[in-house]
């Protein structure tokens, strides 16, 4: 009888334990305002940056005295887990950093910045950020991301390579053919035991190549209206056809799971179509690498096609401070923060910053043709939006994309596949198919 009342005072207590620890973790933990002063929360992935961040925020603190700030820097694998964890249990905190290829989805917890935006318009300088950059921070018209970081495609090469071959270089009229061209005179088979050089990487795996052949095809991954994939028109076909041909037919890039591992900084690839503006720093790093950037090559369609993406600070729809989080949005993409951002390897979402830099004089550090990355911005192309984007291109139809490299579908298939895949996708969960 005793151990029957025990065991029932023991699941007692475990459960009011449960209980308590479920209280407490749904509860916030931002620690107690000093008197007279408004603590805001910030979430920011975890960057080279992080030293920058850190400065800046006690540069705002020391400024604005009645605001303090939280920092909570979170692992680039774990945050978008987090953010949506945090959305879903009303938690998100006061400014998080975003991005064009998120706000979709995190639209539903996002403050519309449109009012803030108009009302201080003058004070931060919106005419100050380049129009590109401006129509990325908007969805449907509303402003959601106060833009500092922007990603764009571009046509890198090795400038040695081309040298070596007795090549020019890339130049703004170039076209798929001259791609072509050029990195089959760029092919070799490696030489005593060396591994052999293509002439251009293939990026494998996600969207960031093929959807620029796509794009520059004339096709398109979604109608306008986001309730339809378009991945098997004729146009999309092109594009995935010119993307598979690299390697089958063209001879320039490696077959499928044979892509040399960082092949442009070993030196092993000579060129690369679309790229990572936040690779600058390692291959300025990289000893014996000479690099340079040129425009995206133009496709059968259009020169358009290309990533502009951008990544900035959103304010939660919860936030109990916004005027404070709105402050520290502004404060850290003022003219002097982008500079100190692109100071690092970056380019500027602001043109003054832009132009300053490229004014200056003395040497600069590769790209050498960096007027031709501000000149792609007219090119460029956002993500999108879409609020189940990422999860249909990476496990919808990127397996397709997958298979088609791997000789196992057509181009046409590849198309046909992902498009019926992606429309029973949106047919089932998308809340907004009429």
């Amino acid at each position: 009888m005793f151990s029957r009342y025990r065991d029932a005072l023991l699941w007692f207590a475990f459960a009011l334990l449960a209980a308590a620890g479920f209280w407490w973790a749904g509860r916030r933990h931002e620690p107690p305002a000093t008197p007279g002063r408004a603590v805001i929360s910030w979430y920011v992935i975890i960057t080279p940056l992080r030293d920058l961040y850190m400065a800046e925020v006690a540069a705002f603190e020391k400024l604005n005295p009645e605001i303090e700030v939280q920092i909570f820097w979170v692992p680039g694998s774990e945050y978008n887990v987090k953010l949506k964890t945090l959305a879903a249990a009303h938690q998100l905190p006061d400014l998080f950093f975003s991005g064009d290829v998120w706000v979709s989805y995190l639209r539903p917890f996002s403050r519309d910045l449109t009012p803030l935006v108009q009302r201080d318009a003058a004070e931060f300088g919106l005419d100050d950020f380049f129009p590109e950059i401006r129509r990325a921070m908007q969805l449907d018209g509303k402003d959601y991301i106060l833009p500092e970081y922007v990603n764009l495609s571009l046509l890198y090469y090795n400038r040695r390579m081309f040298a070596a071959a007795g090549l020019p270089e890339p130049t703004a009229d170039w076209t798929w053919d001259d791609l072509v061209r050029a990195g089959q005179a760029l092919t070799h088979e490696g030489q005593d035991g060396a591994p052999p050089v293509w002439g251009s990487s293939r990026v494998e795996g996600w969207w960031g190549e093929w959807l620029i052949y796509v794009r520059q095809a004339g096709g398109k991954a979604f109608s306008p209206d986001g309730h339809r994939c378009l991945l098997d028109s004729r146009e999309a076909i092109t594009g995935l056809r010119f993307y598979l041909e690299k390697s089958s037919k063209h001879h320039i890039s490696a077959p499928a799971g044979f892509e040399p591992l960082n092949g442009f900084v070993n030196q092993r690839v000579a060129m690369i179509v679309g790229g990572h503006i936040n690779y600058w720093v390692n291959y300025n790093q990289t000893l014996g690498l000479d690099w340079d950037v040129q425009l995206l090559p133009t496709g059968p369609a259009s020169r358009s096609g290309g990533e502009l993406a951008i990544a900035g600070y959103s304010i939660s729809q919860e936030s109990r401070h916004p005027e404070e989080a709105w402050a520290l949005a502004k404060f850290l993409t003022r003219p002097e923060a982008i500079a100190a951002v692109v100071a690092r390897g970056n380019l500027s979402v602001r043109r003054s910053v832009a132009e300053t830099v490229m004014g200056a004089p003395g040497p600069h550090a590769n790209p050498r043709h960096l007027a031709a990355a501000y000149r792609q911005f007219a090119f460029g192309e956002p993500i999108p939006h879409h609020p189940n984007y990422i999860e249909i291109m990476l496990t919808v139809v990127q397996p397709e994309i997958d298979r088609m490299l791997l000789g196992e579908l057509t181009p046409e298939e590849a198309g046909r596949r992902a498009a019926a895949a992606v429309n029973a996708f949106l047919a089932t969960f998308d809340p907004a198919k009429p």
